[in-house]
């Protein structure tokens, strides 16, 4: 129980904690170059241990601006972390190595495979935080994009700026100060380019908020640069050296020489725009300095090397990892053939079942679709009947029939109908008649057996015929009829 208790205590944040920010201490964050004496004499005591030491080294060479160094480290705290099967710590490292890459000029020459990598990690565990970061750093490449000297791209900067603002809509849903106040500074980076100076710095304001509130001298720095950046911009020179003056003054521990270069430049323009050439030519003297010092291209030559050792020892475990299974496929080729056969035999004998099941769903639809069409058809004809037997009710019960315009033609007095073209003109014992449009053979099959047919445009009632001569009936009124040679009564 006592060892095993000790094996708990020396696995330390690795079993405790994954995330990578369990690994870092104060000293690493403000005093990166003393942290690096003292890790020179330490000797990881496990694996974990290792691991998480590797990615401090590389955030104190990153925090000094050794990027070369930082991206080897990065690299073996990732390759050792992912020999524990740890996950987390991996595809945080991601996002570690991608801001060092970057950083770098042709940076886009590297392609964007780490921030990819970290943002589908994201979007798996549904991490709030890590979607803030990484939609932060895809909008930083967007905003990468702007034309600064032309100008003629504007839609770029609207496609960064949704970026920044759905990073922050997720950053808001967190307690996590740092994502917020980046995001913040971005967007009041942005509008400033944009010339919208009043919205670049209330985003500047709130992101000052928090960065006080968190205590990161580096990052009160980058805001007191960019408000003095807003005013150059402006054309306000006096007030942007107020601002940098303020961030000059700043002890910041971290990406010193490359972000004092970037304000020493910023303010030798701004000293000569006032005509402040003693000013401007100090601040041009401490900017070259700077810039041979710090040798960028030694640094990107550097990385290149580094990035490209590590994705051709990628690609070789690739390979390797397909060379191993060829040497087992060859080894069990016996196995893998059964299992082959069974898995065709398998999917025919699924295929077989699903066209039997296939043929009898046709089946099955061929008749529901018969049924229905019978059902229809018997539909249709009880609704005949009903309207037949209707037609009957009201000749029996009512006397009447119905004709077309909803007029009732009570059959007592009705002495005969007459077709005319398209109408029927029908006369009753009252001396009063019906016109109305349809045709003779229609209404017939309506009336009872004492109306008959004489003639092919007549209709009589048999009750009112009074006598029969040759070619015509004289009904009791004296109205006489004509009809057809083979009429008989």
């Amino acid at each position: 129980m006592k060892k095993l208790l000790i094996l708990l205590l020396l696995a330390g944040p690795a079993l405790f904690a994954q995330k990578l920010d369990a690994w870092l201490t104060r000293e690493a964050e403000e005093d990166p170059q003393g942290y690096l004496l003292k890790a020179a004499k330490k000797v990881p005591a496990t694996p974990a241990e290792a691991a998480g030491n590797f990615f401090v080294l590389g955030k104190c060479y990153h925090n000094l601006n050794r990027e070369d160094l930082a991206l080897k480290y990065y690299l073996l705290s990732r390759a050792e972390f992912e020999k524990l099967h740890l996950q987390e710590p991996v595809k945080d490292l991601a996002l570690e190595i991608h801001r060092v890459i970057s950083s770098q000029e042709n940076y886009e020459k590297y392609g964007t495979t780490f921030l990819d990598e970290y943002y589908a990690y994201a979007r798996k565990t549904g991490s709030k935080e890590r979607l803030a970061y990484a939609l932060n750093e895809y909008g930083k490449n967007a905003y990468g994009l702007f034309d600064f000297e032309g100008r003629d791209n504007m839609a770029v900067l609207d496609s960064a700026k949704a970026i920044f603002v759905k990073g922050l809509q997720y950053a808001n849903q967190t307690d996590n100060i740092a994502a917020k106040f980046k995001l913040y500074a971005n967007l009041g980076a942005l509008e400033s380019t944009r010339g919208n100076f009043s919205a670049a710095r209330k985003y500047l304001d709130e992101a000052r908020i928090l960065v006080l509130e968190s205590g990161d001298k580096y990052e009160l720095f980058v805001n007191y640069y960019n408000y003095g950046n807003s005013y150059f911009l402006e054309g306000n020179y006096p007030e942007a050296l107020t601002w940098f003056l303020k961030a000059e003054a700043i002890p910041i521990p971290k990406f010193r020489a490359k972000a004092t270069r970037v304000l020493y430049k910023k303010m030798m323009e701004s000293y000569d725009a006032v005509n402040n050439q003693p000013n401007r030519r100090k601040y041009q003297e401490m900017y070259l300095g700077l810039d041979r010092k710090i040798k960028d291209e030694e640094q990107n030559i550097a990385i290149h090397d580094i990035n490209v050792k590590y994705q051709v020892a990628q690609k070789d475990r690739q390979i390797s990892s397909l060379e191993q299974f060829k040497d087992k496929f060859y080894q069990n080729r016996l196995i893998f053939g059964i299992l082959l056969l069974l898995v065709f035999l398998l999917a025919l004998y699924s295929f077989v079942r699903w066209k039997k099941l296939d043929h009898r769903k046709k089946k099955l639809e061929a008749e529901k679709q018969e049924i229905q069409a019978e059902k229809e058809e018997i539909e249709e004809i009880h609704s005949k009947t009903v309207e037949e037997l209707e037609k009957v009710k009201n000749i029996v019960t009512e006397g009447f029939i119905l004709l077309k315009d909803k007029t009732k033609l009570y059959l007592n007095d009705l002495m005969y109908i007459k077709a005319e073209d398209h109408y029927l003109h029908a006369f009753s014992t009252d001396g009063t008649s019906h016109f109305v449009r349809g045709k003779l053979t229609q209404i017939l099959s309506e009336l009872p057996p004492n109306f008959v047919k004489c003639h092919r445009s007549y209709i009589v009632n048999s009750n009112y015929i009074q006598s029969v001569q040759q070619g015509s009936l004289i009904l009791k009124n004296k109205a006489e009829i004509p009809t057809s040679r083979t009429f008989k009564l």
